[in-house]
């Protein structure tokens, strides 16, 4: 039986989004740009943008796959 959620991280950066979520809480960042600018997670493909605005968001650090329309 497939993940229900099974998207946990950024595929062009080695990191989890529960490592990144504890690198947001420990530095203060509250936008993906900050994110961006410090480890490089959203600037590589830019799939993981939408999942890192959520986690920031909600605290969640694993997703379901979000439908095409809402990646963009």
């Amino acid at each position: 039986m497939p993940q229900e959620k099974p998207v946990r991280a950024c595929l062009c950066y080695p990191h989890t989004f529960a490592e990144l979520k504890a690198l947001a809480e420990r530095h203060g960042w509250q936008k993906v740009e900050e994110i961006t600018r410090a480890v490089g997670c959203g600037s590589g493909c830019g799939l993981c943008r939408p999942y890192l605005e959520k986690m920031l968001a909600t605290g969640e650090t694993a997703f379901a796959i979000l439908p095409a329309e809402l990646k963009e």
